[in-house]
């Protein structure tokens, strides 16, 4: 600024001495002259002084201005923070994660992301499963002779469930599941008889324990999850029921231990998942049921498109091995079930999302389609 004055005070004197230099003058022109640049250079510092006290002002109240700021949005505000509704992976919250909550609401939601520490999540859930098949049967007709007949069968099934789940010290997760199932069987024969059997009963609850043995860095190193889940058996049991596909449960205690790998390419999230489960021996009128073991196995991605949705898509398989009845084998009681199954996270609040789902069976022994719907809601 004073480099400014200066500038402005010498072009002053540069105009008051000009007609000095254009012509001889006399000695009272002279003292005329040198009197008006003196009253140029005393407003020009008048101008000066003033513009300096200005600007000083502005700068003490743009740096006031600062400070109350400051304090408006300090640690005392109690405004939440953009990132305090975002779930965050229990190795520490990141602001990938602030920007990709429907990401990693997705992730918790399918297992391969586990809840803060005292998180907790309620996840009421409602599906629907549809299968159809059609073939040829051995029936007897009226006058009791066997005799080759078509046969129409259709199962349905809605399975309504409340899973509740809370985050652990020590990057743990405890996750339990009370479904409750309506299922109804119609098989339909080409000489005009039809049966239909229906049932509704609480399923079987599970109870399981998840733990994170790795976190995911710089890399080759991806998430990794193990859990053990038990089953018990509160559903009806299926030599019980009128027919064994409308059954709700499995008449026998399961255990299933699962390994769950999760790598983050952003904004993609691919994962992979291997389960086995144990079923134990347990006595029927006829003699000791074990019903066979399962492998499931399961691969897949998330896609965050935007901070509040997300996709998903993925492929499962399900390896069932024959189920044996006093030791010995029950033909066509295995089996190979695949789906591909697609979805759509959608945030609807802070503590709301919405998981809609479909899978479409790729094998025989999977349902031809099924839909499913939850709707998670965060707790703190």
């Amino acid at each position: 600024m004073r480099n400014a004055a200066a500038v402005v005070i010498a072009a002053g004197l540069a105009a008051a001495a000009t007609p000095c230099l254009a012509q001889t003058l006399t000695r009272e022109e002279l003292e005329n002259a040198l009197a008006q640049r003196d009253q140029v250079i005393a407003a020009l510092e008048k101008r000066v002084a003033a513009l300096e006290a200005e600007r000083g002002a502005s700068a003490g109240a743009g740096t006031a201005g600062a400070v109350a700021g400051a304090a408006a949005v300090g640690p005392s505000s109690p405004g939440p923070s953009a990132s305090a509704s975002v779930p965050s992976a229990p190795g520490g919250a990141s602001d990938d994660e602030a920007a990709l909550r429907a990401l990693s609401r997705g992730l918790v939601q399918r297992g391969l992301l586990l809840l803060p520490p005292w998180n907790v999540e309620a996840s009421p859930g409602l599906s629907y499963s549809h299968t159809q098949a059609q073939g040829l049967v051995l029936a007897d007709n009226a006058q009791g002779v066997s005799t080759v007949q078509s046969q129409r069968q259709r199962e349905d099934a809605i399975e309504g469930s409340l899973s509740a789940r809370i985050g652990l010290p020590w990057r743990s997760q405890l996750q339990l599941i009370v479904p409750f199932d309506w299922r109804r069987q119609d098989t339909a024969l080409g000489n005009g008889v039809q049966v239909t059997n229906s049932a509704a009963h609480v399923g079987d609850v599970q109870l399981e324990l998840s733990h994170q043995f790795l976190v995911e860095s710089g890399g080759w190193v991806p998430d990794l999850i193990g859990a053990i889940a038990w089953r018990a058996p509160t559903g009806s049991d299926p030599y019980r029921a009128p027919v064994v596909n409308v059954a709700s449960g499995l008449g026998t205690s399961e255990v299933t231990a699962r390994v769950t790998a999760l790598k983050t390419l952003d904004p993609l999230a691919v994962f992979s998942t291997l389960s086995y489960s144990r079923n134990f021996k347990y006595r029927e009128s006829f003699g000791t049921v074990r019903t066979g073991d399962l492998i499931n196995w399961q691969m897949g991605a998330l896609l965050a498109v935007s901070p509040d949705t997300s996709l998903s898509f993925g492929f499962s398989q399900q390896f069932k091995f024959v189920t044996r009845v006093d030791g010995a084998r029950i033909p066509g009681s295995d089996g190979v079930a695949a789906m591909l199954q697609f979805g759509l996270d959608q945030v609807l609040s802070p503590r709301t999302l919405l998981d809609i789902s479909v899978g479409v069976g790729v094998t025989r022994d999977a349902p031809d389609y099924t839909v499913m719907v939850s709707l998670p809601i965060r707790f703190r």
